[in-house]
């Protein structure tokens, strides 16, 4: 009997341990500046490992949709940044949604879109806050700089289109859209009609009798080639 107990204790022992579930957490915080928010979280994914963090706002068309368009409707990508997991399981990144219009106007990129008449869309009054890891998707590497591929375990594993798994956390907050505007600068006349300005504010120059010599300090840059005699001006 001893003996017995004493090779199932052994067996146990034995057995494989079994791979802990994949962890990803995140948290969302106002940053200093308006717009911009710092989306932090810890996870258990190897240590390099890319995590793409992306701000999204969901979009619904205002007319009617045509058969077979998505009841869901879109979705507009505020910003999106790939950020990787330290030594201690943690990661951050900063990311900013909001643009300034051509007039000066604070916006997010899909009212910039709409106001130059591209589509009439409806937002969803919230922000939501992605954390996705990809394995086999990471970016900028060689292969054999590539992160260790933990086992793809736990509820937070998905798997796309094409069969391959991956890992997505999200945090919903709700935003309100822009407000305010910043001062435009004014267009210099150098950065006006390919740096020519307007021709029709330039005075008539009065003709000079007599030769005179060419300037060597030349304001407007040319890609024509010199000629030999330049060169030893």
């Amino acid at each position: 009997m001893t003996m017995i107990l004493m090779l199932m204790a052994l067996c146990v022992s034995c057995s494989p341990k079994e791979s802990p579930d994949l962890e990803l957490e995140l948290s969302v915080k106002p940053a200093s500046r308006p717009g911009a928010y710092t989306v932090s979280g810890t996870s258990n994914l190897p240590n390099q490992s890319q995590i793409a963090v992306a701000a999204i706002r969901y979009l619904r068309p205002t007319q009617q949709p045509l058969f077979g368009s998505n009841p869901l409707g879109t979705y507009s990508i505020l910003d999106r940044q790939v950020v990787e997991v330290d030594e201690q399981g943690q990661w951050e990144a900063r990311l900013n949604l909001w643009e300034v219009a051509p007039d000066g106007r604070l916006q997010e990129a899909w009212q910039i879109n709409q106001s130059q008449g591209r589509f009439s869309v409806s937002p969803n009054n919230s922000v939501s806050f992605l954390a996705t890891y990809e394995p086999y998707g990471h970016l900028g590497r060689a292969e054999e700089q590539q992160p260790q591929i933990p086992e793809m375990e736990g509820d937070l594993v998905r798997f796309n289109n094409d069969g391959q798994p991956y890992v997505k956390a999200s945090y919903t907050l709700p935003i309100a859209l822009p407000s305010g505007r910043k001062s435009v600068p004014s267009i210099r006349a150098a950065e006006r009609n390919g740096g020519w300005g307007n021709r029709s504010e330039l005075r008539p120059q009065r003709s000079v009798s007599g030769s005179i010599s060419p300037q060597t300090n030349l304001t407007n840059q040319s890609d024509t080639r010199l000629s030999p005699s330049e060169f030893f001006r």
